[in-house]
């Protein structure tokens, strides 16, 4: 490990990158690929971010709550349902729904029209652990097995809420 002596010049190993369209990780979301632009890996390990699209008709997982990240959802295209404390919302394009932990949310996709979001998380190990896991048990039309979720969420420090 290089040692600053205030006299020589240090250089690290580059961290950066850069995810170029049709170049990023995928992982299963709900029966479709969720492309994985920064996180997977903890690279980097303070945030994840990834794009998927949001089926029409999905009816998106139940209320809850994750105790290990903050997550939120940017919509680039068409328009989804949020829940938070408050009423259900429709978000369209340019509006950005966040959830810090422990905050009970959710989402949907109650339109005849899929959309288009980015899904924002921090830190991204649990988030991107969780996302692969509740991705693999949420189909993308009707509703989910609500056990099976239930698990995962229990597996992930996250809750089910009503």
């Amino acid at each position: 490990m290089p040692v600053l002596d205030g006299h020589s010049e240090v250089r690290c190993p580059a961290v950066s990158f850069l995810v170029v369209p049709g170049s990023a990780p995928s992982i299963q979301y709900a029966g479709r690929p969720m492309d994985v632009f920064a996180g997977l890996d903890d690279r980097p390990a303070g945030f994840a971010v990834a794009e998927l699209t949001v089926p029409a008709g999905f009816p998106g997982p139940p209320p809850h709550a994750h105790d290990l990240f903050d997550e939120g959802i940017y919509v680039l295209q068409g328009s989804i349902l949020v829940v938070g404390d408050g009423e259900p919302t429709m978000a369209g394009p340019g509006s950005l729904f966040v959830a810090p932990r422990g905050e009970r949310h959710g989402f949907a996709n109650p339109s005849g029209e899929p959309a288009r979001v980015l899904g924002l998380w921090g830190p991204a190990g649990p988030a991107m652990t969780f996302m692969e896991a509740v991705g693999a048990v949420l189909p993308a039309q009707g509703p989910p097995d609500v056990e099976a979720v239930r698990a995962v969420y229990e597996a992930h420090q996250s809750r089910i809420l009503s």
